[in-house]
């Protein structure tokens, strides 16, 4: 079927959207008038103990997509990436149900956690699934549309909340609304993924090479016996031959000096991406839009939706960059360069309207401020927010890269959840020191990618330890970017495609003749 793997990524990253959705819609959803009231909980009366829940319910998911990010492993090495995503999907929708049926406060940290363990289970799985059936060619930009269903899940719950907080009288029916939608894509995702293929390293690493070849000839479009198909399997079973060879148990395999070196690159890109402070933004930019001088709820979610504007338009430029001669490196190196320049000038922006009297206009400095906010988002989606899941997907061995992944994503939750509960406070304690220390991380990850990772991009998955092997100093590999190569190779695709289909039509014509 043509464009099958586009098709198949496409839903699956509907797993994406969930992410996004759930991260963005309780920013809006905290600051409706009565949701604390309907779950017995009185603001005026109780304000510290409100503002404790308010971390409480943002921290909760992530600590259940720690849980889900790990425990999910055990699920899509033994029965398949497809069913564990269809599982985590079930068990999301249960989640959210749970959100918008509570009565208490409880009832809502509960759904809170379960949703979280389905969506951590899918932000694992699904750039795995991508990596393990996208050619290599286009692996790059498929993985990316993980990242930009991310932002238009947090977009649209913006605009969502905020088109519940100006025109549904305040109510339950207020923020049940926008709580209920995250269940449609969650819903989407049960349906559509049984009638994806499965992942091509699952089924060669079970031994269904007949079908793992059957299924790689449907996704590339060609036929078993193109001389590409042939070359692919040779590549995946030459792998987990290699694998298979090894008689070492996996969880020691992690442990190997080539892989340990690998996961503690994978472990470190994903504690910088939340360190990113992108997340601090997306959990409370009402509260960060009203210390720049946004004084009305409305205006601060309004701000906030125009933010998710900003970050979907930018993931919708790197769907393009991200398999150009940048790569990898040089992306997450200037993606590092302008976070660092917008946090530290709207940390400078907030210190001097600290300075000034209590209640002014928001005048030069605040308008500055706002535009640092926009400007991070655009540095963070085109380079650490795509790129870091699209690494951590393709540079592990197949037999222990559901494991590698699993462990992975839950220190990026982990970091997550610290963000939630620590930013509050932060933004209390430290107002303009909170955007310097962001920024300062932002130096750290630029040094991090420059001396420790290699490049990656134009590389196949069987290819990886090749690309280890060079040495832990990344600066002294040869990282250059094989675009060229790689469009010789598709271009000779094409016409080996085109070549057999020209010689089918001349046999059927000389039989008929």
């Amino acid at each position: 079927m043509k464009h099958i793997a586009l098709i198949a990524t496409t839903i699956a990253c509907f797993g994406g959207f969930l992410f996004g959705y759930d991260t963005g819609v309780i920013s809006s959803v905290l600051v409706m008038p009565t949701f604390f009231k309907d779950l017995g909980i009185d603001p005026k009366a109780q304000p510290d103990y409100v503002s404790e829940v308010k971390g409480n319910v943002v921290a909760l998911l992530q600590a259940g997509c720690c849980a889900g990010a790990i425990l999910i492993n055990f699920f899509a090495d033994r029965w398949g990436r497809k069913f564990a995503i269809v599982l985590s999907s079930i068990i999301f929708v249960v989640g959210g149900i749970l959100q918008v049926v509570a009565h208490n406060m409880d009832t809502m940290l509960a759904g809170r956690f379960v949703a979280g363990f389905g969506v951590g289970a899918n932000s694992m799985l699904v750039p795995m699934y991508i990596a393990e059936i996208a050619p290599r060619r286009l692996r790059g930009r498929l993985g990316t549309l993980w990242q930009f269903l991310i932002v238009i899940g947090i977009m649209l719950s913006y605009w969502i909340g905020y088109g519940c907080l100006n025109n549904i009288a305040a109510g339950s029916l207020q923020w049940k609304v926008p709580l209920g939608i995250q269940i449609i894509p969650g819903g989407i995702l049960v349906i559509g993924i049984p009638f994806m293929p499965e992942s091509l390293r699952w089924l060669a690493a079970h031994g269904k090479m007949d079908q793992c070849r059957k299924t790689l000839a449907n996704i590339r479009d060609v036929p078993e016996d193109d001389p590409s198909v042939i070359q692919e399997m040779e590549e995946i079973e030459r792998a987990i031959e290699l694998e298979r060879e090894s008689k070492s148990l996996r969880i020691s395999e992690i442990f190997a000096s080539s892989n340990l070196r690998r996961l503690f690159i994978g472990c470190m890109l994903q504690l910088f991406q939340q360190w990113t402070g992108t997340n601090a933004i997306n959990y409370y930019a009402p509260e960060i839009f009203q210390a720049i001088g946004l004084s009305s709820a409305e205006t601060q979610v309004l701000a906030t939706g125009v933010y998710g504007c900003v970050k979907v338009a930018f993931v919708f430029v790197s769907f393009f960059m991200v398999d150009t001669k940048l790569g990898r490196r040089r992306t997450l190196m200037i993606g590092s360069v302008i976070m660092c320049a917008a946090f530290y000038i709207l940390g400078g922006m907030i210190y001097m309207i600290l300075q000034q009297p209590p209640n002014s206009a928001v005048g030069a400095k605040g308008y500055i401020a706002i535009i640092m906010v926009y400007v991070f988002a655009i540095g963070y989606e085109f380079s650490w927010g795509p790129i870091v899941w699209i690494v951590c997907s393709e540079i592990y061995p197949t037999r222990i890269r559901a494991m590698c992944l699993s462990l992975t994503t839950a220190i990026n939750w982990a970091m997550n959840a610290t963000i939630a509960k620590v930013t509050p406070i932060m933004l209390l304690n430290i107002p303009y020191g909170t955007y310097f220390l962001f920024g300062s991380f932002a130096v750290v990850m630029g040094l991090f990618v420059y001396f420790l990772l290699p490049e990656t991009r134009g590389r196949s998955l069987e290819q990886m330890d090749e690309v280890f092997g060079q040495g832990i100093l990344a600066f002294r590999h040869d990282n250059s970017v094989p675009t060229e190569k790689l469009h010789d190779d598709e271009e000779r695709a094409v016409e080996r495609h085109e070549d057999n289909h020209e010689e089918k039509h001349e046999e059927k014509r000389e039989y008929v003749e």
